[in-house]
């Protein structure tokens, strides 16, 4: 999937201001969700965080955080990385 795809669908998601953290789950090509494969988690902060299939974060794995319009890349204790390439939803 692009990841121009990924963030807009991640942007979507994170309109809706839940009190749970929100998960993003891999479909098939008619649409099943695929639960033994690994997914995303978008927390209340908005940092985007890979999830083994088990439900376990992978916080050694790269993570995003979403500011307003825009979607950073961030290291692994969630401080945002500047110099990297950065997204932005329209």
């Amino acid at each position: 999937m692009k990841l121009a795809l990924k963030v807009t669908f991640f942007w979507l998601i994170s309109l809706c201001a839940q009190a749970e953290e929100e998960r993003i789950y891999q479909t098939d090509s008619v649409g099943n969700i695929q639960y033994n494969k690994p997914s995303q988690t978008i927390q209340n902060d908005g940092r985007i965080i890979y999830t083994d299939p088990i439900g376990n974060k992978q916080y050694d794995k790269q993570q995003y955080q979403i500011k307003g319009d825009k979607v950073y890349q961030t290291d692994s204790v969630g401080n945002i990385q500047y110099d990297k390439p950065q997204l932005k939803i329209k």
